[in-house]
């Protein structure tokens, strides 16, 4: 098989978070960029669904429906914490756990 240089312009994204990913794949760009063209070809299409959100995608979900979702909650966790379900657990933990490590017990 003969190998091409190939120059890419894209926007939006980081060389390095695109490396890191490809890092944590175990795969290296050119790697990840070869199995995808390979992909394309053999499909004759994108071999994914283009999507803002793919997770939401999964389960048949729009992002208003996450939206609505989220604003429901923490609706929910607001009305908690004014009725006193909420409780701050900060000043109780292990001697060794650090300042920065604030938890918060969620309870009915």
């Amino acid at each position: 098989m003969r190998r091409q240089v190939i120059n890419l312009r894209y926007r939006s994204l980081s060389p390095a978070q695109a490396e890191r990913v490809c890092e944590d794949l175990g795969l290296s760009p050119t790697q990840a960029v070869s199995l995808f063209f390979a992909q394309l070809v053999k499909l004759g299409a994108l071999p994914f669904c283009p999507s803002t959100f793919p997770a939401l995608d999964e389960y048949g979900a729009t992002l208003a429906d996450a939206d609505a979702t989220e604003d429901r909650a923490l609706k929910e966790i607001q009305s908690d914490r004014k009725a006193g379900k909420v409780v701050s657990v900060a000043n109780r933990l292990h001697p060794e756990t650090k300042p920065t490590d604030r938890l918060r017990y969620y309870g009915s």
